[in-house]
């Protein structure tokens, strides 16, 4: 899977250090997935929740941050939508963004 964009979340493992090897972790994993569909996804991340539009919101830390990205997985790119902390994630509109 290509993973756009890894400065999005380096940025943010910079300011918020103590996520960053959760952050790396999932960066990895992903980057080596072969998913086909959410449901391939979602047997390895059974606690991430299913947006519209083939987004997926992950509980990061403990659910102290959240990650949301999205998959086109018919090309294998996932696009980072947004990380932030849960309050900055209560703010936004995740169905959207």
């Amino acid at each position: 899977m290509r993973i756009i964009a890894k400065r999005t979340l380096r940025v943010f493992w910079l300011k918020h250090g103590d996520c960053e090897e959760q952050l790396k972790s999932w960066y990895r994993e992903t980057e080596k997935s072969e998913w086909n569909n959410i449901n391939e996804l979602k047997s390895e991340y059974p606690s991430a929740s299913i947006l519209k539009d083939n987004r997926i919101v992950y509980n990061i830390k403990g659910n102290n941050y959240r990650l949301i990205v999205k998959f086109n997985f018919e090309y294998k790119i996932c696009w980072i939508r947004f990380i932030g902390t849960h309050a900055e994630y209560d703010k936004i509109d995740a169905k959207n963004i």
